[in-house]
């Protein structure tokens, strides 16, 4: 049978427990519905947040806001309200930022002194996707394991059934995350002239660093 809701997925969680068979978390008429039902966004984003998985990325070009900051830097870039996790982030002529030259805060991304009078942002991100339709079938599994892990003391009360579902969430989240990973291309870091000769000390133009 195909995996098409959250409730669906909540019953994967629950075979891992030898559970009850959950009916609908989003009108939930039981104990344990009500329990899946509190937990499952919960462990939904927080699943998301743990890799930059190649099925939730999504792409945005960001506008400066018009408000600076106080100090520490020129220009800041509000995040999108579905923003989960950074992938990528680029200068509007395609060049990728390194990791040194920003930074999140407060719902935006702050570049560092030296922006160069950015006012766009080329954004590649994990977002905050809901429709299980559009899960990748590995997602779905590491998600059914990782609300598990969160309910298995509270639906099995037995720290030995916590023990094997961390494990076997262990286990698939490896693979889920080797597999995404191959699906990725490397991404070539290029800093700019003057930012790579602080950071070096060194005479070339620009330094590269492959990132996988």
């Amino acid at each position: 049978m195909a995996v098409t809701s959250k409730t669906d997925i909540c019953n994967l969680a629950s075979d891992l427990l030898s559970g009850a068979t959950i009916a609908d978390i989003d009108n939930p008429s039981s104990a344990d519905e009500e329990l899946y039902a509190r937990w499952y966004d919960h462990c939904r984003k927080k699943a998301l947040r743990e890799h930059p998985w190649n099925f939730a990325a999504k792409r945005i070009i960001l506008a400066a806001s018009s408000t600076t900051p106080v100090f520490g830097s020129t220009v800041a870039f509000p995040l999108p309200a579905d923003f989960m996790r950074f992938i990528t982030i680029q200068t509007e002529e395609g060049r990728q930022y390194s990791t040194e030259e920003y930074y999140l805060e407060n719902g935006s991304i702050l570049l560092t002194r030296d922006s160069g009078g950015a006012t766009q942002m080329r954004l590649r991100y994990v977002y905050d996707i809901e429709d299980v339709t559009k899960f990748d079938a590995m997602f779905v599994d590491y998600l059914a394991h990782t609300i598990a892990v969160s309910l298995a003391f509270k639906i099995t009360e037995s720290n030995t059934s916590v023990q094997r579902v961390e494990q076997l969430k262990k286990q698939q989240g490896a693979i889920a995350r080797a597999v995404s990973g191959q699906e990725r291309p490397p991404t070539r870091i290029v800093r700019s002239k003057n930012r790579a000769l602080r950071l070096s000390s060194s005479g070339s133009n620009v330094s590269h660093r492959i990132v996988f």
